[in-house]
């Protein structure tokens, strides 16, 4: 607890940049040429987070959390408990995971920690070993775990985010793995947000309406049998949390006390933000968010975090997805800014609705070979939204199904308007020409690094899903 108290001690406010002398500098040259749009937003929230007058590019480590829950035992996922261990196996040694993708993409340093896996895991090389229980307790018949190992949870996150710091890493990437997890969440966005258990209650790993019933059923019994405390971050983690929250909250925890910046990625992570903010509020002030999920809580869990998601990529899981695109931007915007303030930013502009809209002819064959890959790649299926869209259409178009980015630079020319339409994922639109192409050819490139470094179930020797529309379309052989 000594840590804990120590490290909410430390945690100050962020003040907003732009309002100080050497922000105001810093906000006439990045707006030199005024068409930015929301990468403004995401520069300016860095630089005031992480206190920097001549910002940087970021030094990032992904932090995935691992842990058990024994509310699983309710038939409240897509995928068997064994997942859990499958998938830990998978980001360490198949290194084929979401998780492993975007942290290549965004050039992050991966750490992977067992919190509760419900599994001997001290053969697994590379696991980071903080396992407190083999999983939580079932949360429909009391708490999930005692305040004692609530406390350890988040002060093994802390432990992480203080030695992180300590070498140099200023950012840092959440994900998770547990499976029945969003099930906590929507216990934790339901009691913090004032939300009903059917509109915090999504379909997490892509569930069948008759087990969303369970679900919601689920979730409204644990909140009547705990009453968690919304303004207690400790009693929301111990009645209805689990182990890999508690590591992530430490983590937030642990960042903002080093003034570094935190990306927020899915559903599960802004939970875990939840229970920081419950703790600490100023923590909330360190966490720049990345999308939009597709739980129906994780807007109300983004309000309540006083935060609004900056791109829309149709994303549905919490493995730095959202978070490295995010991540990838920043670098972007440091770099548009050394560029501006050599006055060597190309100024043109494009205009969304003269872009050419000609038609991409597209291999259908191909198109279907890079779809079944795609379903078979380890994640839930459909959850990865326009990552997947954009590797289709690549595959497509090039009639490879497996493309790489030296075929997109090849084929530029005839790509660029597909690349600039590209860029409007985000909230506020880019409209300089060149760093249209450039958030364009991010997104191409996460797409791509999806496809290319992923493996399938099988190959990675990962359960498939046994409800949903991944039932009989996921292959385990």
């Amino acid at each position: 607890m000594k840590l804990l108290e120590k490290t909410v001690n430390n945690i100050k406010n962020v003040n907003d940049i732009r309002l100080t002398s050497a922000g105001k500098i810093l906000a006439a040259t990045l707006n030199k040429n005024n068409a930015l749009g929301g990468l403004s937003d995401i520069f300016f929230s860095y630089a005031s987070i992480t206190n920097q007058s001549d910002p940087q590019p970021l030094k990032k480590a992904a932090v995935i959390a691992c842990s058990d829950h024994g509310v699983c035992d309710m038939n409240v996922s897509a995928y068997p408990q064994k997942t859990t261990v499958d998938m830990t196996r998978n980001y360490l040694i198949s290194k084929g995971a979401v998780a492993n993708a975007m942290t290549n993409f965004s050039d992050a340093k991966m750490l992977v920690v067992d919190m509760g896996i419900a599994a001997d895991m001290s053969t697994l090389p590379g696991l980071i070993n903080k396992k407190i229980a083999w999983g939580t307790e079932n949360f429909v018949y009391g708490p999930a775990m005692t305040r004692d190992s609530a406390i350890k949870s988040i002060e093994s996150g802390i432990k992480l985010a203080d030695k992180l710091a300590a070498e140099g890493y200023n950012c840092f990437l959440l994900g998770e793995m547990g499976i029945a997890n969003t099930t906590s969440s929507a216990a934790i966005a339901a009691s913090v947000c004032g939300l009903n258990p059917e509109q915090a209650t999504g379909r997490g790993t892509n569930i069948s309406d008759s087990r969303l019933k369970i679900k919601i059923d689920v979730v409204k019994k644990a909140l009547i049998t705990n009453k968690p405390d919304p303004h207690d971050g400790l009693d929301l983690l111990s009645k209805i949390g689990g182990f890999e929250f508690g590591c992530l909250a430490g983590a937030i925890l642990g960042a903002a006390a080093n003034d570094c910046l935190i990306i927020l990625d899915g559903f599960n992570t802004s939970a875990a933000a939840l229970i920081a903010q419950a703790i600490c509020p100023l923590s909330a002030k360190h966490i720049m968010p990345s999308h939009l999920a597709g739980e129906p809580a994780h807007q109300a869990a983004l309000q309540k975090l006083g935060l609004s998601p900056y791109i829309d990529l149709r994303l549905q899981l919490s493995e730095t997805a959202g978070s490295s695109v995010i991540a990838r931007f920043i670098d972007l915007t440091v770099q548009l800014y050394n560029m501006l303030k050599a006055d060597n930013l190309p100024a043109d502009v494009i205009s969304f609705d003269q872009l050419p809209h000609q038609p991409y002819e597209t291999d259908e064959n191909i198109v279907n070979l890079c779809q079944e890959r795609i379903d078979n790649l380890t994640k839930p299926i459909k959850c990865l939204g326009k990552f997947e869209d954009i590797a289709i259409f690549l595959a497509g178009f090039l009639k490879k199904v497996n493309p790489v980015m030296n075929d997109i630079i090849q084929n530029k020319v005839s790509l660029l308007p597909y690349i600039f339409d590209m860029s409007r994922c985000l909230k506020i639109s880019v409209t300089n020409a060149y760093a249209a192409e450039k958030i364009g050819l991010i997104l191409i490139d996460g797409a791509l690094h999806m496809l290319n470094d992923m493996k399938t179930f099988a190959e990675a020797a990962v359960s498939v899903a046994n409800d949903g529309p991944g039932a009989g379309r996921q292959k385990e052989i």
